[in-house]
């Protein structure tokens, strides 16, 4: 069996992100031999011509991954919902989390985090019992990794959901169906892209796109994962987040 090929790059500017340097962009693939060099250069296109400004730190990292240790997952459904402004996101986000068993005042505080964040590098993970968060790295967050779709099945997903599809949407879908598999009640996010304010939850086996669920020109965003501290492991939850590949898609 042929190997495959985890790809991750992340850009940022005025250093690296350990250094304060800010998040321009980021991307994952999981891909056979032939196609990484193709997709390392598509990777390093992205990081110097993105919205966010022109990274002058991009770091790229390629590693083996054996066919007998990828997970194969279904993508999550996929909807649309109607927010003409950012003003009622939060009556909007209500409405599609009211079977949520979690406070709204919690629910609203995890919304304001998400499209004022600036700092951290990744997601959150708050516990919906109480509130806290359980990532051990208040500025590092939780990095989502090592996950794609398989090329085969994402064609014939194209076809059914080409209302849907981009190329963007397509890869925030990915990381989002590997997010939920992990065992997450609820996903909410929105990204740091200045030019794109439609952001999305993830809850009951379902990807949500929220339209204009920040303000235009607004540089910041983040994301956050709910759990209930007391139905998974910690540690296991973000390993397999982090570490396991995964592919969208039937295994053949």
């Amino acid at each position: 069996m042929k190997k495959w090929y985890s790809i991750r790059m992340r850009s940022s500017k005025g250093g690296s992100h350990e250094n304060g340097g800010q998040h321009i962009s980021g991307a994952e693939r999981l891909v056979k031999q032939p196609e990484i060099e193709t997709t390392a250069l598509e990777m390093i296109h992205r990081a110097s011509n993105h919205t966010r400004g022109k990274a002058d730190f991009i770091s790229l990292k390629i590693e083996t991954v054996q066919p007998n240790e990828i997970h194969y997952i279904s993508p999550l459904r996929v909807k649309e919902v109607t927010n003409s402004h950012p003003q009622t996101a939060k009556k909007v986000i209500s409405e599609l989390l009211a079977t949520l068993p979690i406070q709204q005042e919690l629910l609203f505080s995890l919304y304001d985090w998400v499209i004022h964040d600036e700092m951290t590098r990744g997601a959150i993970i708050v516990d919906i019992n109480n509130g806290k968060r359980l990532d051990p790295s208040i500025n590092r967050g939780i990095r989502v990794s090592h996950v794609d779709w398989d090329n085969q099945f994402k064609d014939k997903w194209q076809i059914k959901n080409d209302i849907f599809y981009n190329e963007r949407r397509a890869e925030a879908i990915a990381l989002s169906s590997k997010v939920a598999a992990a065992g997450t009640i609820c996903e909410i996010c929105c990204s740091d892209d200045p030019e794109y304010t439609t952001g999305y939850l993830s809850y009951q086996n379902t990807f949500i796109r929220v339209p204009n669920m920040k303000e235009k020109y607004s540089p910041r965003g983040g994301r956050v994962f709910i759990v209930d501290s007391t139905n998974i492991q910690l540690d296991q939850y973000i390993h397999f987040l982090e570490k396991t590949p995964v592919l969208i898609g039937v295994k053949e």
